[in-house]
């Protein structure tokens, strides 16, 4: 297998500059993508590049989405501001390609993220905010086994207006109980 860890139809493996041309600076520009993103600013290759440098170990863990039938990279995903103390910390996930949306990979990459931040770091406590508005994510994080712990009001300036976000945690013991934790092959 040519990733990290996977599924039957998605793998993570390291993120890379490449990327960057590959898709990712197309996606993070484009309003069907960015739609929910909290920092819609126009971004720049050199953006990117800055942003990829300080998204390493020990406090980031960041990952390229690829298909498993044809190695297409498909969006990232992100473990940060990790407690290494506390064993805590944030995730994200971006799918870059509108076509590829409702289709189940939100989930899986969310199952991976969680399976890799439980199992490789040995992290007790995952969370996250969605724009309560963002329907899918919010069923994503649900269907994954993430619980909603909380509302917090008007916290993104979102297309003119203020958006409430609903915030998620997920503790090894909550994914353990779920069915999806069994379909990871490596």
């Amino acid at each position: 297998m040519k990733g990290i860890i996977s599924t039957k139809q998605i793998y993570f493996r390291p993120i890379n500059i490449h990327d960057i041309e590959n898709g990712w600076l197309n996606w993070i520009n484009n309003p069907d993508t960015n739609n929910f993103l909290v920092h819609k600013n126009p971004t720049r290759y050199e953006d990117l590049v800055e942003y990829l440098e300080k998204s390493q170990p020990p406090s980031v863990y960041m990952f390229a989405v690829c298909l498993v039938d044809n190695d297409k990279y498909i969006g990232n995903a992100r473990l940060s501001s990790i407690d290494w103390i506390n064993r805590h910390a944030s995730y994200g996930r971006l799918i870059g390609s509108s076509d590829l949306r409702g289709k189940g990979i939100g989930t899986e990459i969310l199952v991976l993220l969680a399976h890799y931040a439980f199992y490789n770091l040995n992290l007790h406590r995952i969370s996250t905010g969605v724009v309560a508005n963002n329907i899918a994510s919010v069923r994503s994080n649900e269907k994954a086994g993430a619980i909603k712990e909380g509302l917090s009001r008007e916290e993104s300036y979102i297309n003119g207006a203020y958006e409430n976000s609903v915030m998620f945690g997920m503790m090894r013991k909550d994914f353990e109980k779920t069915e999806l934790n069994n379909i990871i092959i490596t």
